[in-house]
């Protein structure tokens, strides 16, 4: 726990009367002051009406509000005259957060009323900004190989030249660009740029999205406090080098929020043990700088108040360096109380400071009110403050001791109120956060104190910054430790219901449990339950796993709305055709299907919900070569071309296909775990694992032991592109395979669209199959004659549950119940194994 966010209110009084008496003192328990926490719930419930349903809204909440206050003054008149000391704090201060509310309420409505009426909502043509960023840029997933890496960067608008007319306006827009140009802007220093207005993503105060049309030019210089905090950044950056790779990536996001050297590896674990809350600066950072500013401040024998004002500029410069992010705001504005506290002479406590830098920090920044980072700060220390002193004594009570008691409850508490608002807004929910935290908590203080040293001394003498930082490897090596093995286990993280059904669901279970276990018979009853679920899917899922039964032949991945298939060729290996949009849920798939070879690896075309997920499936596993269509990695630099050769050999087994082309030597995928976005990305993650590209066209014909495969489509290229080809006519350039397997005949068809299927209807291909993979997720362009000539036993549809693309069509559907086709669809019955002689077919689900 930090003196910020760990305190409980008060520490007990002297009962003096006892003391008088000549008696034995007391101590009184802890009181929880809880005066200002309406005032905060209803300023906060104020300004998300405001924001969220619109100006309007937020007036007539304003009115509301107030009429309530008027109507309730008589009754809160009478509880203000009442003897009790209780009555009259509840009425004052329901008084007091009724009419805040009204005040915050208007206050949005106001601000809301400005962007919506702001003259850029109304500009659709291009035209030329002037911005000022305001946070680092952050890259996006781009949706096809084709393209620069693509970022969003939060900026202030300064002025928009349109028509040979300045305006100037301010207000916050979000810019998407593509290119590394914008990838190197820095907050504070102005840009200029030509770009599109769009409407905004969401409703959070942004005035518009702007689509840059070209790079950024620089038109500012940097701020004298921004120059400082870009060189101690650098710096410290510079130092931890003498750390291996991921330890040098981690150290500055944990000490000062920089997670620009993190890995995607060290990311995607990191969230999935429920740790990446450790790569955010919160009140233990500020703890820590205001301990050792405060404490040398001491040693000069400085007063107060000037102690107070040199904390409060570290303060300051410290959330210039960390960059003003929500937590980094909510856990200042309560450090900035805190010194507020000391120059009184005040006691502090931490809920009412925390309430003040809720109210205070919405007054400023009303935006803050639906941006997702401040919710769950606010939330995990209130947790802190709340729930976590009270659990700790409970665990005490029973014979932990201090220390061990104190994390598990820390550790708990931040999980439990956090827990409603991730499964809303990601729908997933990490099993192993609780343990992974309590594992790591030990070593977050070392590490933060060695960084913030190191991180002072990288400025002045380099080499002492890094001897300082050799001495937290062992604690960062500790971190990555538990986060890889949290991340690997069985189940570690779920998928649940997000959204906000989901959200207000998970928030009643919380409520629920922790209101059961106050009771002992409960907690034995969920001891015993939990036991239970232990001691049956401990070794039924991990030591045992029923997944996949033997004699399985195809098997069709549950990622979401996109591709993932994998036909089985051997004893745990597989040609995997497409890796969905997600590295972690098609490593998961091909991790519970068991496969640890991949004799070939196809990506039918270039779209992010088809290759996205290439380096989960690349991970851990062997991997003979990595197949695409014609011409689609031109221009990489990295594509060692077949050119015309023909992969045909119709008695070529796995071995003899290893033996021939040297691909089947033992190569372990080692990655970084990201999205892949580009062409650049393929090549570079086949590079690195020294795995063959190679490329696929209508007439070549690969066996592997039982499965033929006969690619269909694309036809070859005629003459070879010198860059990457559009991706406009991607769907339609997939690759096309014809597989025939113990099961019968399946017809894999990536996206084409209907001039794809009308072409492959006229070219006299072989089409008929016993299952068709349904094109492009069963959107509306696969048309009833191609189903027709097809004429499989059973159709698959791999689509994402209440995707907004209407997939699959009503219309296809009821094409194939015209047809008589079984349809099985991954959004309803999650990934599905088919098995079968040829004679029957049958299929397994995880639904």
């Amino acid at each position: 726990m930090t003196a910020f966010e760990g305190a409980p209110d008060g520490q007990g009084d002297i009962d003096r009367r006892a003391a008088e008496d000549g008696g034995p003192t007391v101590a009184a328990a802890p009181v929880l002051d809880a005066r200002l926490l309406p005032a905060a719930l209803s300023c906060w419930g104020a300004t998300v009406v405001a924001l969220t349903v619109g100006w309007v809204a937020g007036l007539v909440l304003a009115s509301a509000l107030v009429l309530l206050a008027i109507g309730l003054w008589v009754v809160l008149l009478r509880a203000v005259a009442h003897p009790s000391e209780r009555w009259r704090v509840v009425a004052v201060a329901a008084l007091a957060a009724l009419l805040l509310g009204a005040g915050f309420a208007v206050a949005g409505a106001w601000r809301e009323h400005r962007v919506a009426t702001h003259p850029l909502r109304n500009t659709a043509a291009s035209l030329r900004v002037v911005v000022l960023p305001e946070d680092d840029p952050k890259p996006v997933r781009s949706s096809a190989f084709g393209g620069d890496q693509r970022w969003t960067v939060r900026a202030r608008l300064r002025e928009y030249r349109q028509g040979g007319a300045t305006v100037r306006a301010g207000g916050t827009v979000v810019i998407l660009g593509s290119g590394a140009d914008w990838g190197e802007l820095l907050p504070g220093r102005a840009v200029e740029f030509r770009a599109k207005p769009e409407q905004p993503w969401h409703r959070d105060l942004t005035v518009a999205t702007l689509r840059a049309q070209g790079p950024p030019v620089v038109v500012g210089a940097l701020p004298w406090w921004q120059r400082i905090a870009v060189a101690v950044r650098t710096d410290l950056a510079s130092a931890a080098r003498v750390l291996p790779e991921e330890q040098a990536g981690l150290l500055p996001a944990l000490v000062v929020g920089d997670t620009s050297a993190l890995s995607d590896e060290v990311r995607e674990e990191f969230e999935i043990a429920g740790l990446e809350h450790i790569c955010v600066v919160s009140g233990a950072n500020f703890t820590i700088l205001l301990a050792v500013v405060l404490g040398a401040v001491r040693l000069l024998t400085l007063g107060p108040r000037v102690g107070a004002a040199v904390a409060g500029a570290a303060l300051l410069m410290f959330i210039v360096v960390a960059r003003p992010d929500p937590s980094v705001l909510r856990a200042g504005a309560m450090g900035a109380i805190t010194l507020l506290a000391l120059v009184t002479g005040r006691r502090k406590q931490a809920l009412p400071a925390l309430c003040t830098a809720v109210i205070g920090l919405l007054a400023l920044c009303p935006e803050l009110a639906v941006r997702a980072g401040f919710g769950l700060s606010v939330l995990a220390t209130a947790g802190l403050i709340l729930l976590a002193p009270s659990w700790s004594d409970w665990l005490r009570s029973r014979g932990w001791w201090r220390v061990p008691a104190e994390i598990v409850a820390v550790s708990a508490a931040a999980f439990v109120v956090t827990t409603p608002l991730v499964v809303a807004l990601t729908g997933r929910l990490s099993l192993v956060a609780i343990l992974a935290n309590i594992l790591v908590e030990p070593v977050i203080a070392p590490v933060t104190v060695l960084g913030a040293i190191g991180t002072v001394l990288a400025a002045a003498w380099p080499p002492l910054a890094e001897l300082i930082l050799r001495c937290a490897q062992p604690p960062l090596w500790w971190l990555l430790f538990v986060a890889e093995h949290a991340a690997k286990v069985p189940g570690a993280e779920i998928s649940v219901r997000g959204g906000l059904t989901g959200g207000a669901i998970a928030c009643a279970a919380v409520v629920f449990v922790v209101l059961a276990l106050r009771s002992a018979m409960m907690r034995r009853l969920a001891a015993a339950v939990l036991l239970g679920i232990a001691v049956v899917l401990i070794p039924v899922r991990v030591w045992h796993p029923g997944w996949p039964p033997a004699g399985w032949v195809l098997a069709v991945c549950d990622v979401g709305q996109g591709d993932g298939l994998a036909l089985s060729v051997g004893d745990r290996t597989a040609v995997v055709i497409d890796v969905g949009p997600d590295p972690r849920i098609m490593r998961s798939c091909l991790n519970r299907l068991r496969i640890n070879r991949i004799s070939l690896l196809v990506l039918t075309h270039p779209h992010a919900d088809h290759i996205a997920g290439l380096a989960g499936a690349l991970e851990g596993r062997l991997v003979d070569a990595l197949a695409v269509g014609p011409g689609e990695l031109s221009g990489t630099g990295e594509f060692a071309s077949t050119g015309d050769r023909r992969v045909s050999n119709s008695t070529r087994s796995e071995a003899d296909s290893g033996a021939s082309t040297g691909a089947s030597r033992e190569r372990r995928a080692q990655d970084r775990r990201a999205s892949v976005s580009g062409p650049e990305q393929v090549a570079s993650l086949a590079a690195q694992a020294h795995i063959p590209v190679v490329e696929l066209s209508s007439g070549q014909a690969l066996r592997f032991g039982a499965v033929e495969l006969n690619v269909l489509a694309p036809v070859p290229l005629q003459h070879r592109p010198t860059g990457p080809p559009s991706t406009d006519d991607a769907n339609d350039r997939s690759i096309v395979i014809a597989a025939t397997t113990p099961a019968g005949r399946i017809l894999l068809t990536g996206d084409i669209e209907a001039p794809a299927q009308q072409r492959l209807l006229h070219s006299g291909a072989a089409i008929q199959a016993d299952l068709l993979k349904l094109p492009h997720h069963g959107s509306r362009t696969t048309t009833k004659e191609f189903i027709a000539a097809v004429h499989p036993r059973l159709a698959l549809v791999s689509v994402g549950a209440d995707n907004t693309f209407g997939h699959p069509n009503p219309s296809v559907l009821a094409d194939l119940a015209d047809l008589g086709v079984t349809v099985a669809r991954t959004d309803q019955r999650g990934d599905v194994l088919v098995l079968g002689d040829g004679r029957q077919l049958r299929t397994l689900t995880t639904r």
